[in-house]
C-alpha cells in the first residue's frame, strides 16, 4: 500500500530577480529601477508571477520549463515577488526586491588617523 505523502516532492524551481537591491541616498524616498525576473524548472509548469502589494498576476506561463519578465518598479520599501501554481494558487517560491535607506552621516573621526592609541 503506497501512501500519498510518500511521493516525490515537487521539483525545485530556480527564481531570480536582478537587481535584488536598491540603495537610496539621503534625501531620496523612491527607488526606480527596471527588474528582470526569471524562473526555471526541471519539469513543465504552469505558473503565475505576483507582486506582494497586488492580488492580480503580473504574468502567467502555461506548460513550460522557464519564464522571464521585465518590470519597471517604483518602491519606497521592500517588495516580495511570488510564483504560484496557475490552477490552485499554491505558493511555490518567493524572492524579495530590497530597498535600503543609506543613513550614513559623515562624522569627524574621534582620533587622528596617524595615532595608534
Amino acid at each position: 500500500m503506497e501512501l500519498a505523502w510518500a511521493q516525490d516532492p515537487l521539483p525545485t524551481i530556480q527564481f531570480s530577480i536582478r537587481p535584488r537591491l536598491c540603495v537610496l541616498s539621503e534625501g531620496e524616498e523612491i527607488c526606480r529601477d527596471e527588474l528582470e525576473l526569471k524562473w526555471t524548472s526541471r519539469t513543465r509548469r504552469s505558473l503565475c508571477l505576483y507582486r506582494s502589494d497586488n492580488g492580480e498576476p503580473i504574468q502567467c506561463w502555461e506548460n513550460t520549463f522557464s519564464g522571464e519578465h521585465q518590470l519597471e518598479i517604483s518602491a519606497s520599501r521592500n517588495v516580495d515577488f511570488h510564483l504560484r501554481e496557475r490552477e490552485n494558487q499554491n505558493l511555490l517560491v518567493t524572492e524579495a526586491f530590497e530597498v535600503v535607506h543609506d543613513n550614513t552621516k559623515f562624522r569627524r573621526r574621534r582620533r587622528n588617523a596617524w595615532s595608534f592609541f
